[in-house]
């Protein structure tokens, strides 16, 4: 029996992994080590799902990767195995290259979407039973009808030459049945199956999808109608599809998921809006410190937004360790600078620490040699507070939204002082200590009726 060790990677800066073993006779003794794909909607499960998919189609007997060690299952023609991952035993088999989980026929995405799952569960949960039930809801549904019952169903057609992406309510009417919303009130049906096929070229975009590929919405229509529609009930179809675009709902609902969490936290949270309805700047105030997250304008996929954290320029020991350094240069410029007048027969004013000062006090009539030999005095050092950053901190995946990601940073910087010790790139912008140096001010004028 070999043992396949999984290490999967924390979507963090702490460097630290997850991981989880997999058992059985199909297994070789080895260690994989998968990294989250941050193109993905979800980086983690799709990393995996790839990986058992992989092991799945392999018909090698083995195959050696860059770093030498054998990480795939021997699977070869038909069998019939027996694994056991992270406690939790499940049966695997191939006959006439058709898939079976426990009995049960199914695809080779969706066992290896179920496996994915069962494989992160088992991280974290040791109960065999527990994992049982995880895999089975798994595989209730395919994937990606699990995501349009979450996310909408994507689709797009073309008017006038223009692509319209838009998001099409459903909803889930039986074991293996989805009802989808393709006009107002206007509902047709599709099977579990046929929508997992929907999504194949929608969703993920492959082109090997024929019966969907470049679906009209009067094909669509009659495929989730039964019926021919009529030109009427196209024309009606087609406005209500474009009131329902993809990037309009995405950005209304990232409004109202800002405006849900300034609700939520009145006393921790104020948002700035622009005159287009839209959040420009964010104030948080954190366990620790207090942060402002602001629209950058630069509408990149993992970062649309800017961080910044109030803090002094210099931890308390660095800021003596500089007037202490400041001091003794004064001091010295000083002393410097009386000596060269004194030599050259002029008068010292009391007050007067530099060049700029004694011609200030009535020191005309300096000579240019005289002129050069005197210093300007080194300005002390402050330490003042204030908004520093931006702050480097990047989305696990692409495709968020500008308010999806003001609610990102947001929720993350209210419990900021685990954030610090996660995100490596926060922690050389902060030099205060926890509750120290405040933003007293410019909070309490922003919530008068809360702080």
């Amino acid at each position: 029996m070999g043992e396949l060790k999984i290490r999967i990677r924390q979507p963090n800066d702490s460097g630290k992994y997850w991981q989880t073993t997999i058992e059985g006779d199909a297994c070789i003794s080895a260690v994989a080590t998968l990294h989250g794909n941050r193109n993905a909607k979800d980086p983690v499960h799709d990393t995996l799902f790839k990986f058992m998919r992989s092991q799945l189609k392999r018909n090698t007997t083995y195959r050696r990767n860059s770093h030498g060690t054998y990480i795939d299952f021997p699977f070869t023609g038909d069998y019939q195995e027996v694994l056991n991952i992270g406690g939790c035993f499940v049966a695997l088999g191939r006959t006439n290259y058709r898939l079976s989980l426990n009995g049960k026929t199914e695809s080779l995405n969706t066992i290896a979407s179920a496996l994915a799952r069962l494989v992160f569960k088992s991280v974290t949960e040791k109960d065999a039973g527990k994992l049982m039930k995880s895999l089975y809801a798994s595989l209730s549904l395919p994937e990606d009808v699990k995501y349009c019952l979450e996310n909408r169903v994507p689709y797009h057609f073309f008017d006038n030459f223009n692509k319209v992406s838009v998001r099409l309510n459903c909803q889930q009417i039986g074991d293996n049945e989805i009802a989808i919303e393709v006009a107002d009130g206007v509902w047709g049906t599709l099977t579990a199956k046929e929508l997992e096929s929907f999504c194949s070229f929608y969703l993920h975009n492959h082109r090997r999808s024929k019966k969907w590929a470049f679906t009209s919405p009067e094909i669509l229509y009659e495929r989730t109608m039964g019926i021919t529609p009529k030109v009427s009930d196209v024309k009606v179809m087609k406005e209500f599809m474009k009131q329902n675009r993809q990037q309009d709902i995405v950005e209304k609902r990232a409004r109202e998921l800002v405006r849900e969490v300034e609700q939520r936290y009145p006393d921790r949270i104020k948002v700035e809006w622009n005159k287009n309805d839209e959040p420009h700047t964010m104030y948080v105030r954190g366990k620790g410190w207090d942060w402002k997250i602001t629209d950058n304008q630069y509408k990149s996929d993992i970062q649309a937004v800017s961080t910044y954290v109030w803090s002094t320029d210099k931890t308390d020991s660095e800021f003596a360790s500089a007037e202490l350094k400041w001091i003794d240069s004064h001091n010295e410029t000083v002393e410097h600078n009386r000596e060269v007048l004194i030599n050259a027969g002029y008068e010292i004013f009391d007050d007067v620490v530099d060049k700029k000062s004694y011609l200030k006090q009535g020191g005309e009539g300096l000579t240019d040699q005289v002129l050069g030999q005197l210093r300007t005095v080194p300005q002390k050092p402050t330490n003042e507070a204030r908004w520093k950053g931006p702050i480097c901190i990047d989305n696990m995946s692409a495709g968020s939204s500008v308010g999806d990601q003001f609610v990102a940073r947001a929720l993350a910087l209210l419990n900021d002082t685990m954030t610090v010790a996660l995100v490596n790139t926060i922690k050389s912008y902060i030099k205060t200590n926890e509750n120290e140096g405040r933003n007293e001010n410019e909070m309490c004028g922003m919530w008068k009726s809360s702080v």
